[in-house]
């Protein structure tokens, strides 16, 4: 596919981020984790790293012969639609188009790969395998001919390669049994894929800077973190309750990953109000929401049915309550009450709606109720960042970083000091839980 030939920048910002105005001089009026940067970058991370969990999830399913399996492709194919309006809102409906064309590819080569494995049917494995690195080949000249070279060809090319690793490398260690290895590696493609937004949203403000400003500031960078945070928590919560009901191998390594998650949330917490406030909030989650989560899939696999109504009780009433009243008092106010309660409310009963639709054998309507359950959680992102940034504005202060890193999706070349910090936090913790390499020789 000639992409020099196809692609003629057609921007349309307001089918991207509905409601914004014609110029960066509007946005600039925004709240500083509003502005068209930030919320083309929040609109990248949230369909990239939702395409990088339900990768995962089918691949799970695939193997394990899940009867879930066929509704978890069809949800990872309906994330990759959900992107072509949003690429052709810049590179108008042939862009789109052509993005979509090779995001396919890589999603049934994905699919293909973990059914290849457990047939154990190496040609179709290898087969499966070209078709991916294919993938990867056509998407880095799309990115880099699309942005006009904003986003090195190379560079596209080299961190596509990397998320294909990531996403390969969890799955081979999952079938090996290796469980601790497979969600390290998760969590840390779950990282490299928001470098993903930020690239290629700062790509595109570079292009288009009378449509789009800067997205990598200080308090985008907040945002971006905030957000994977919160997404990975919802990712993994569904991981952990349906591998609990399944009596699943790996459900004591999907929770150990839930506790670094965890950890991560309290380190952030803990860096704007301090030691005490984050570990009130441990104390909250763990007790009141992750292990209630457990109990409820206990609860239902054994079919207690007073247990079950007592968790999502917990779960969609007092934890709600409780934690929406710790934001609504950390921010001063910032976070209005009733409307942080709700927000987490409609979390809640996100997470228990669509275990209760897969425990039913009802997996479309539990794959749609996923999907809007990981879109809540970039509203709470949002709000959560927002408040943040409002209320501390001083550590949030634009140091004018470059455009985008010039070295791929995971480079750190012009991002700014705040970015570096959480990068830090998240390096420290990984390296705590013991973090490791791993490379899946491929069979020829």
């Amino acid at each position: 596919m000639k992409m020099k030939k196809l692609l003629l920048p057609v921007v349309g910002a307001s089918l991207l981020v509905p409601g914004i105005g014609s110029t960066v001089l509007a946005a600039e009026e925004a709240p500083p984790t509003e502005t068209t940067g930030v919320e083309l970058r929040a609109t990248l991370d949230s369909l990239l790293s939702e395409h990088y969990a339900l990768a995962v999830d089918s691949m799970m399913k695939i193997y394990d012969g899940d009867e879930a399996a066929e509704e978890a492709m069809a949800a990872l194919d309906e994330n990759a639609a959900d992107m072509e309006p949003v690429i052709a809102s810049v590179y108008g409906e042939d862009g789109g188009a052509a993005f979509v064309e090779i995001f396919d590819k890589h999603n049934m080569g994905t699919d293909d790969y973990a059914a290849a494995v457990k047939a154990d049917d190496e040609a179709m494995q290898q087969e499966a395998l070209d078709q991916i690195q294919s993938f990867v080949d056509e998407m880095g000249e799309f990115l880099g001919t699309a942005t006009e070279g904003n986003l090195p060809e190379d560079g596209a090319t080299a961190a596509l390669r990397e998320h294909e690793d990531y996403v390969q490398n969890t799955f081979d260690l999952y079938v090996e049994g290796d469980y601790e290895a497979a969600y390290t590696m998760y969590l840390e493609g779950f990282t490299q894929i928001f470098g993903a937004g930020s690239a290629i949203s700062g790509a595109i403000s570079a292009q288009f800077p009378d449509q789009f400003s800067d997205p990598n500031t200080p308090a985008g960078d907040f945002r971006s973190t905030v957000n994977r945070i919160a997404a990975e928590h919802f990712a993994l919560a569904q991981l952990s309750m349906a591998k609990g009901y399944n009596g699943s191998a790996d459900f004591d390594f999907v929770n150990w990953a839930q506790d670094q998650n965890t950890e991560e949330f309290r380190s952030a917490l803990a860096s704007v109000y301090g030691e005490e406030a984050s570990n009130q909030f441990v104390e909250l989650w763990n007790n009141e929401h992750i292990a209630v989560q457990g109990d409820l899939a206990n609860a239902t696999a054994s079919e207690d049915e007073q247990a079950k109504e007592q968790a999502v009780s917990t779960l969609t009433s007092t934890f709600a309550t409780d934690l929406g009243t710790f934001l609504n008092k950390a921010t001063e106010d910032r976070m209005p009450l009733d409307e942080t309660i709700a927000g987490v409310e409609a979390h809640e009963q996100s997470v228990v709606d669509t275990f209760q639709q897969y425990v039913n054998g009802d997996y479309a309507a539990s794959y749609d109720t996923y999907r809007t359950g990981y879109a809540i959680m970039f509203d709470i992102g949002k709000g959560l960042s927002g408040a943040i940034v409002d209320q501390f504005p001083e550590n949030f202060e634009n140091t004018a970083p470059d455009k985008m890193p010039s070295t791929g999706f995971g480079g750190m070349s012009g991002q700014s000091n705040t970015m570096i910090l959480w990068v830090a936090l998240s390096t420290l913790i990984f390296m705590a839980a013991g973090t490791l390499t791993y490379r899946q020789t491929k069979k020829q």
